[in-house]
């Protein structure tokens, strides 16, 4: 019903555009994502490439947005050879962007220390991620290529107000790029180390049908052989094969309706991950080849791991000037095949241990409908509704030892709606203050069918057909104060909130849940300022954010063995600062430096987070009773006995962070030759966060990478050489332990080189 209440709004935008007066004013999600600024001064021109950005509903420089936002365009991600979002990481303060690890071509995002790594669907994100406008609910779909991309904006803190569900930490708002005004397009290859071969292109028509209409392509092709090898089968890991198209057609005769269609396709095969396991005693450890003892790019597993994906969706963007604002409607579609399948043990056994295949399929079904007043009056505002669907089944199956073997069905519908509103009063010409809030109702309803089955005998089996659901209002405040042309303080408090949810793990009914939704009450303070006549860009902000009933990972009995449960057990406070600077002395050479500081500590932790089942005796730092342990609903005589576990380290959360970067532009006769360096420094991190074994930590690195090009007039032809991670640098982007088994860690590729050439008309 709601879903029709939203279409027939839309419906209704386009069926009543008549001609009215455009706004001058930033408009509503519709403007280009690089525009020079006019930098006021002499003749000498020391403006940025200014990016724009949308974190307010509203089109406006970085700037002016009183919330910390890193935000990257086209000419940022390509200086790098960036082939996905994770190859962004480093590059924004408080931000880790790397792969899981255990479950191929699924992303784990942490923005200031607060991360989800876990690919079942079940688990909802913790950052959230909107492409076009469009919620991503499924995880293992966010694992973006980015070829044709416009901008990414990384909002830190909640965002909750105007960015909808499940963005406790923050966002990343990823915007394609738009069909141009004229005709013409771009084709560029690629090829590095690795087998790395690649084909992008795209057309744009420029405007037709009496300039109403323009239209635009794009296609991808990736081939990527894998930096590392699987010694058993002789095949490479950790590569992929990529396949996508997107298409887009614009609406725009110049009145007061315009829209943008979008419709993108993509079919993915990941193999991998390659795992590097560490000796805990296990003598199956010993059965390895010396080879992927010693060489972290070298695996020993008994089949090559993989993932197979296949996702398409899209959306339709309509605005409607109404002569006093404007009203705007978001449809969106998503649809995800997946299918994974991964040793979990790492070891070479006789026969298979803990050899998972996970098979998904799921749905999407969203719209937005908001209002956006004129900006420039005493008061502006934007208020909204949003309405979501999600459905999904998945099928796991998994072959835990020798013997026994658990089948899962699970199917979960979520249906999810909110009302919104952002209120900016301007009592002077310099002091702004803004009040917001959302509520939000979120129901799912899951069922689960399992059973355990051992020597082919079924020994325990159970169905349940659960259903609840949260409400919350989360409001939002801010101060602002511009204390010149230039400059302007902030602060704000916010709170955010992640609905609840069930375990697909659990292969008993007390382990399925529900568990309940997680908060945070998030506090900032920042400035940002152009400074010297913009030679100069300088921001900070610092933060304190406070989390209660955080959805934790704790290990419980399951049918035959311990099994990872999410419940509410923790409490964490994180604080810290970011600074970002941008030096430019001339108009053909910048630089860039960022520098973060994170405290995150638990403050409440009371669970058995090690699985380790005792006779009950007390045990240092118990903090609760012991807890017997049940097989097959009757108490087996062991106990599971909760520690105090605040000492553990939050997962992907560096203390120090920070990159350096230098842009260098050459001019020459045929055109000009750009220059690029960065280095990305991270200290000493751990990856699980349920341990603060060594093997689960990141050690303390500074990568470097390096690009330089040659390009003609207007870039009408660019030859880009480009190396990532020069110094070879071993680093691990996640590590875990499946209950008993050892430590297995997941390394990031090694140096690469690469050459890009490209051609536009």
């Amino acid at each position: 019903m709601k879903t029709s209440v939203l279409l027939l709004s839309s419906a209704a935008i386009a069926l009543s555009a008549a001609p009215a007066q455009a706004q001058t004013a930033p408009t509503a999600d519709t403007a280009s994502a690089d525009a020079a600024s006019d930098d006021g001064g002499s003749g000498t021109d020391n403006s940025y490439g200014e990016i724009l950005v949308t974190a307010q509903r509203r089109s406006e420089s970085v700037q002016d947005v009183p919330i910390a936002i890193s935000a990257f365009n086209t000419e940022m991600v390509e200086a790098s050879g960036t082939t996905n979002i994770t190859s962004l990481n480093g590059l924004a303060p408080n931000v880790v962007l790397q792969t899981q690890g255990l479950v191929a071509n699924v992303p784990m995002i942490s923005i200031r220390g607060m991360s989800t790594a876990d690919p079942d669907p079940n688990a909802d994100p913790k950052v959230s991620t909107i492409i076009d406008g469009v919620y991503i609910p499924f995880v293992s779909s966010t694992m973006l290529d980015l070829f044709d991309v416009e901008r990414i904006e990384v909002l830190k803190g909640p965002q909750g107000v105007l960015f909808g569900k499940n963005n406790l930490a923050g966002t990343i708002n990823v915007i394609t790029a738009r069909p141009t005004d004229d005709f013409g397009g771009e084709v560029r290859l690629t090829a590095g180390s690795f087998g790395l071969r690649q084909v992008r292109g795209k057309i744009n028509s420029g405007r037709f049908a009496g300039d109403a209409l323009a239209a635009k392509i794009a296609v991808n092709f990736r081939d990527y052989d894998g930096y590392s090898r699987n010694v058993i089968t002789g095949n490479r890991l950790n590569g992929a094969n990529v396949k996508s198209v997107r298409g887009a057609l614009d609406f725009d005769r110049g009145g007061a309706f315009t829209s943008t269609l979008v419709a993108d396709w993509l079919k993915q095969k990941t193999t991998g991950p390659a795992p590097h396991v560490l000796d805990n005693g296990d003598p199956n450890w010993d059965l390895l080849p010396d080879e992927a003892k010693t060489d972290v790019r070298k695996a020993a597993v008994p089949f090559d791991p993989y993932a197979r994906t296949e996702s398409y969706g899209g959306s339709w963007t309509a605005n409607l000037d109404v002569g006093y604002g404007t009203i705007t409607s978001v449809l969106g579609y998503r649809h995800l095949d997946y299918v994974t399948r991964g040793d979990f043990d790492g070891l070479i056994t006789p026969v298979p241990q803990l050899d998972v295949t996970r098979d998904f399929s799921g749905e999407s079904k969203s719209g937005e409908l908001r209002y956006v007043s004129p900006f420039g009056e005493p008061v502006d505002f934007v208020v909204g509704a949003y309405y979501q669907t999600d459905k999904w089944r998945q099928f796991n199956t998994v072959l835990a030892n020798p013997t026994t073997t658990t089948l899962a069905q699970l199917r979960q519908d979520t249906e999810s709606y909110a009302l919104f509103a952002l209120v900016n009063a301007h009592p002077t010409d310099s002091l702004t203050l803004s009040i917001g809030g959302r509520y939000s109702h979120d129901r799912k309803q899951y069922d689960i069918a399992s059973q355990v089955l051992v020597g082919g005998v079924q020994r325990s089996s159970f169905q349940s057909s659960l259903e609840a659901s949260w409400a919350e209002f989360t409001p939002r405040l801010t101060v602002e104060y511009e204390i010149g042309p230039s400059a302007m303080i902030y602060a704000n408090y916010s709170q955010g909130y992640k609905a609840g949810g069930y375990n697909s793990r659990g292969t008993i009914p007390e382990n399925v849940g529900p568990y309940d939704p997680e908060r945070v009450n998030a506090f900032e303070i920042g400035a940002k300022t152009d400074l010297f006549d913009r030679l100069l860009r300088f921001n900070v902000a610092g933060f304190v954010n406070n989390y209660r009933d955080l959805q934790s990972s704790v290990t419980k009995m399951g049918s035959v063995r311990p099994e990872n449960i999410t419940t509410n057990v923790a409490a964490a406070k994180i604080y810290g600062f970011e600074v970002e600077t941008l030096l430019r002395p001339s108009d053909n050479f910048t630089l860039g430096a960022n520098i973060a500081y994170l405290h995150a500590r638990y403050t409440d932790f009371c669970a058995d987070t090690d699985g380790v089942f005792t006779n009950g005796s007390p045990e240092p730092g118990q903090c609760g009773p012991a807890v017997p342990v049940l097989l097959n609903g009757v108490p087996n005589g062991t106990f599971a006995v909760p520690t105090d576990s605040t000492g553990l380290d939050l997962a992907n959360a560096p203390k120090w962070s920070g990159s350096l970067s230098a842009d260098y532009v050459i001019p020459v006769s045929f055109g000009e030759i750009k220059l690029h360096s960065d280095a990305r420094y991270s200290a000493r991190f751990n990856t699980w966060g349920r341990d603060n074994d060594p093997g689960y930590y990141r050690k303390e690195v500074v990568l470097l990478n390096a690009s330089i090009a040659v390009a003609g007039e207007d870039d009408k032809w660019k030859v880009t050489l480009y190396g990532s991670n020069l110094t070879d640098q071993e680093v691990i982007s996640g590590a875990i332990s499946a209950g008993a088994t050892p430590i297995q860690q997941f390394y990031q590729p090694p140096r690469e080189f690469g050459v890009d050439v490209a051609f536009k008309f």
